[in-house]
């Protein structure tokens, strides 16, 4: 946390993860340099800002031509105004970051911090600081992120631009992992993660950290806009984290360095759906590079959204129909504690589908849909009932929320 005492390797922790906001992989070098952070933290800071001084500089020169000649497209701008933001970082020195503002609500915890979370310190390249915020006041901030370390979390990732059946998915994990007591993290992106994190706040189970988003920014940029309403939720009621310093902004190599954060902390990974490419992939990759359990959520075969999550069920993932998949995993005790339903959705409960008795002459028409989508004609064909009589079901339970019309006109079971 943030304290007014000089503590030299604590500057120098919150100096090297400034530096690193600026520049890709610089911590893994450091400490492939010098052994490990112990090792990095026992050196002055003359002699590191003289091996990332040199690094900067050569970078700089050897690249000077190319990014002049392409300037048009963006990405070299950007990497020119991200080495003039590491210069002035490297110039400043330790002690004169020491200083820099922190925005409300925010505190930096740094590798040599009690606080610091225990998963972290097994990655190859870990974080030196993290840049937290939550609305809160500094005590309940420190509880929260002392909650984080203690915590079984769960990663919940996927694709930006998930199907209905993908939303609903992650939506219904976040809640119910939630409601289990474990701790939902995912990234803050459209699609996946924000149904994760909403699912999770939709959970209403009394805890200090509802959610974790890590971010591929600064931990005060709300990015991306669009989600601004659910960053402000998250800080209210759990907790933005990020290795990047203060109004640092989205660039693309930054969200791969984000997945990693998100698979160390997890206990488990689950993906959702992600198309073969899906950058959700990564996350995956590094947490069975750091051994977490993997679980992948099936979906309808030779989808494009349901490719990452079955080559990973090929290759050993374990399936993840419910969070009680999950909790089966991670060994931490029966999935159904809180008197909650598995989350498996109608198909998977009693034969009254846990509905009243005013539904019983649904019942054919909800054990159709229960094999997969269907239009009204379809099911009044499976069910051998007038098709006006299963129209009228259908509408109803639709408004009800138990049933969703898809494009085309079938009709999908949602998993409450």
């Amino acid at each position: 946390m943030n304290s007014d005492r000089p503590d030299p390797t604590r500057d120098l922790c919150v100096w090297l993860g400034t530096l690193a906001s600026w520049r890709s992989g610089l911590v893994k070098r450091l400490v492939k340099t010098f052994g490990g952070v112990d090792e990095v933290l026992s050196q002055t800071p003359v002699t590191l800002a003289g091996i990332a001084g040199k690094k900067a500089s050569a970078s700089a020169a050897g690249d000077g031509g190319r990014r002049q000649a392409r300037r048009g497209d963006g990405e070299p701008v950007q990497r020119s105004e991200d080495e003039a933001r590491f210069l002035t970082a490297l110039r400043t020195g330790p002690r004169g970051l020491a200083r820099a503002p922190v925005p409300r609500g925010g505190a930096v915890v740094a590798w040599c911090d009690r606080l610091y979370p225990p998963a972290l310190r097994h990655l190859a390249d870990p974080p030196l600081c993290l840049f937290v915020r939550g609305a809160c006041d500094d005590e309940e901030l420190g509880r929260r992120i002392r909650l984080v370390g203690e915590s079984m979390a769960v990663a919940v990732v996927g694709t930006r631009g998930p199907s209905p059946y993908g939303a609903e998915m992650a939506h219904l994990l976040g809640r119910d992992l939630r409601l289990r007591g474990l701790l939902v993290v995912s990234g803050l992106a459209m699609g996946v993660d924000a149904a994760a994190h909403r699912g999770a706040l939709a959970a209403g189970a009394p805890a200090a950290v509802a959610t974790l988003a890590v971010l591929g920014c600064g931990a005060d940029v709300a990015y991306p806009r669009v989600n601004r309403p659910l960053y402000d939720e998250v800080l209210r009621r759990g907790l933005v984290v990020s290795e990047f310093a203060w109004g640092v902004p989205a660039r693309a190599w930054r969200f791969p360095a984000r997945n990693r954060i998100m698979a160390a902390l997890g206990s488990a990974v689950v993906i959702v759906e992600g198309a073969e490419r899906s950058g959700a992939r990564l996350t995956v990759d590094y947490a069975l590079d750091l051994g977490r359990e993997v679980l992948a959520v099936p979906g309808e075969a030779g989808r494009r959204l349901t490719a990452a999550p079955h080559a990973f069920l090929r290759e050993g993932a374990a399936l993840c129909e419910s969070a009680q998949d999950v909790i089966a995993a991670l060994g931490v005790g029966s999935a159904d504690a809180d008197g909650r339903g598995s989350g498996r959705g109608p198909a998977a409960e009693a034969p009254g589908f846990g509905l009243g008795s005013e539904y019983a002459k649904a019942l054919p028409v909800l054990a159709a849909l229960a094999d997969g989508s269907l239009t009204a004609d379809q099911a009044a064909t499976r069910c051998a009932l007038p098709v006006y009589e299963v129209a009228g079901w259908l509408s109803r339970l639709e408004v009800d929320g138990l049933v969703s019309l898809e494009p085309g006109g079938a009709y999908r079971l949602r998993r409450q």
